[in-house]
């Protein structure tokens, strides 16, 4: 079995929000290859370029990386998953919103409002205003996270 793109980063503990600081790769395009909705061989030369670099991989060992998340399971809607978003708590709601606009503004500050998005879904987990089912599924599709896993930010 191939190396993934998240045993990678968790290996040398580095967030994807390092890794953008580092190669210069926006975090928005990061989420997107880390999420599988768009592959490393659908990148640009300067984008391999620099991931690799930072990463200390050739292109070529880049490109052989591969992704935990097929886009079905990342968006849910295959799996029937689409309910696990309905009727979430306002500050999760909101918590998201913030995000994914920051996430698109490309904001300085999107390793805060992505604190801000999982502290809400685990406040709202230990409130039992959502299911763990919830949680994890919010976890995994806007914060790239599997389960409690513990996140490391530098």
């Amino acid at each position: 079995m191939k190396m993934t793109i998240q045993q990678l980063l968790r290996n040398m503990q580095m967030s994807r929000y390092r890794l953008s600081k580092k190669s210069g790769v926006p975090w928005s395009v990061l989420a997107d290859i880390y999420s599988g909705r768009i592959g490393l061989d659908q990148c640009g030369d300067e984008t391999l370029s620099n991931l690799s670099k930072a990463l200390g991989l050739s292109t070529e060992e880049l490109l052989e990386l591969e992704t935990d998340w097929d886009t079905n399971t990342l968006v849910g809607q295959a799996n029937g998953k689409t309910y696990l978003e309905a009727g979430l708590p306002d500050s999760v709601q909101k918590a998201i919103k913030e995000y994914l606009q920051g996430e698109k503004e490309q904001v300085l500050y999107l390793d805060c409002l992505w604190g801000e998005l999982y502290g809400a879904i685990n406040s709202n987990l230990w409130a039992g205003l959502i299911t763990e089912e919830q949680a994890d599924f919010l976890r995994v599709k806007y914060l790239g996270t599997e389960g409690k896993e513990e996140m490391i930010h530098d």
